[in-house]
């Protein structure tokens, strides 16, 4: 059943592609296109600019003197960027993210209004304010919790031979999740779901939110153009799952399908 969710949430996204095309919501991605690739250009940035000196102080200062031979200073630089991205990858949820969030909900009521005939919101700056500190207060909770949790799957890598396996792809899920939350949570937002409704529904929800955040990952993992498009997609995909499970739980089906075609 968990499996069937998460095939069922990223099957969202070819969907979501579908839609960018036909209701011509590209413009809205280059906004959040532009700040999610600066965030990682900043990222290579400060990798080029320190990494080599640091993995020099840690070879002349750290390293045993029968260390100190061959490759392993080169292994010490690939390491510091493999921290560095996986620390980009820690963060990116609860800060670029809630930087994103003005920008990316309204590309979520924009989707909703477009594709699925949703009602129009009147923007009221109160109202996005009030949003965004409670956007704020529920991504700093899950920041916690997904912090303990990466810690906790890191300790699976003392386990003989399958540990780093094993904490290599518990730690996925768990980012995965938590990114599937952030997405997900402009629809319900915008719902005026409070926290407690809005953390009901995502764990009711576990394996769908799980999908959406696989697939907003596996985005991530292709250079420039996945950096590019991610925010986007992902908020698009998020939309479409959220909202037909909100109304699958109020016993009434989306008003029309995702991929079906444009009014003229």
């Amino acid at each position: 059943m968990a499996i069937s969710s998460i095939l069922t949430a990223l099957g969202y996204y070819p969907k979501a592609h579908r839609a960018i095309l036909r209701h011509r919501l590209w413009p809205y991605m280059i906004l959040p296109g532009l700040m999610s690739f600066s965030f990682f250009i900043a990222l290579i940035s400060i990798g080029a600019l320190y990494f080599g000196d640091i993995a020099a102080h840690i070879h002349q200062n750290y390293l045993p003197e029968f260390m100190k031979w061959g490759f392993l200073p080169t292994i010490t630089h690939l390491l510091l960027w493999c921290l560095l991205f996986l620390s980009g990858y820690i963060l990116y949820q609860p800060v670029v993210l809630i930087l994103f969030s003005p920008v990316l909900g309204y590309l979520s009521e924009i989707t909703e209004k477009k594709i699925l005939d949703g009602p129009d919101v009147p923007f009221q700056i109160r109202q996005v304010l009030k949003d965004v500190l409670r956007g704020l207060h529920l991504s700093l909770r899950n920041l916690i919790r997904m912090v303990l949790l990466v810690l906790s799957a890191w300790l699976m890598i003392l386990i003989p031979i399958v540990g780093a396996v094993i904490s290599a792809a518990v730690i996925f899920l768990i980012q995965a999740y938590f990114n599937g939350c952030a997405l997900v949570d402009y629809t319900l937002e915008r719902k005026n779901y409070a926290v407690r409704d809005r953390v009901r529904f995502t764990r009711g929800h576990r394996a769908l939110v799980t999908g959406i955040g696989m697939g907003f990952m596996l985005l991530l993992i292709i250079p420039i153009l996945g950096w590019f498009i991610a925010p986007a997609y992902g908020t698009v995909a998020a939309t479409l799952c959220a909202v037909a499970a909100v109304n699958k739980n109020a016993g009434k089906p989306p008003s029309r399908e995702a991929d079906s075609p444009a009014r003229r």
